[in-house]
């Protein structure tokens, strides 16, 4: 029971560190260059009106992924344990914003993150920053104890380079029972280049991005630490005004694809 419930946990904490950095997907179409024109493709998730932001903010902009009260976009992933999700943009603040993916599978996940000019920062932990992930009988609560770097900086030009690192510390919670768990995660990425990508959402001219993700989650079972490490490399696509396409990730048995299907903004 022990290897099994820690082998679920492995599983959820890194489901929820790989979402926490998909970024944000959008239209099968071309965007309007009508700032005031709505897009659409699938049905929107209602948002409460108490979270618009005020009119003057402008530190979460930008052009590679959008971030839109009340915005969904659904992606489907195709990996060790196939699924699909819609990510919604929850509410925005003057400097941060509050994310949700729902799987089909039954997982939620909720986390924040710091808006600095344009620099997107996930789970900052100034202000609070914290992620949940929710599952049948399994639960993940955990804080960003410690982050330094960028998750996207607000401009993307071929050759630039960028990094973030961060430590997750929390608890899962397995059929009523808790257990101490931390994730130590590091990030090193690339601009590589502008390439046609199609997804199932359309054809999209998009800056590929290449990055190299180590992780070492580990969890205290009654005393006895147990640490597994985690390297993964990921090609993502961004497109302008669009956000995240496509995810193309490799290593230790967790090989996948995650794709943009279908999206609405607001």
């Amino acid at each position: 029971m022990k290897t099994k419930s820690y082998i679920i946990s492995i599983a959820t904490l890194v489901l929820a560190m790989l979402a926490c950095n998909l970024g944000r997907a959008a239209p099968s179409e071309s965007p309007s260059n009508d700032p005031n024109s709505e897009i659409t493709g699938s049905t929107p998730i209602p948002v409460n009106e108490a979270t618009v932001p005020p009119a003057a903010t402008n530190a979460c902009d930008n052009p590679y992924m959008p971030i839109i009260l009340g915005g969904t976009w659904s992606y489907s992933i195709d990996g060790p344990i196939p699924d699909t999700y819609i990510h919604t943009i929850l509410s925005v603040e003057a400097d941060g914003f509050t994310e949700q993916d729902i799987f089909e599978s039954g997982v939620t996940r909720q986390g924040k993150w710091k808006c600095e000019n344009g620099n997107l920062i996930a789970l900052n932990p100034s202000g609070g920053g914290s992620a949940s992930v929710n599952a049948d009988g399994n639960a993940v609560d955990f804080q960003t104890t410690a982050l330094e770097g960028v998750t996207l900086p607000a401009s993307l030009n071929p050759g630039d380079n960028w990094s973030q690192s961060l430590t997750l510390e929390g608890t899962q919670t397995i059929n009523g029972e808790s257990f101490p768990v931390s994730n130590q995660v590091t990030q090193a990425c690339t601009a590589v280049g502008v390439e046609s990508v199609t997804v199932p959402a359309g054809t999209f001219d998009a800056m590929r991005v290449d990055c190299k993700i180590d992780m070492n989650i580990t969890m205290d079972i009654s005393g006895s630490p147990f640490t597994t490490p985690i390297a993964l490399n990921n090609t993502n696509w961004y497109a302008v005004k669009v956000g995240l396409v496509k995810t193309v990730s490799t290593g230790s048995g967790l090989d996948s694809t995650i794709e943009l299907t279908s999206y609405s903004i607001p």
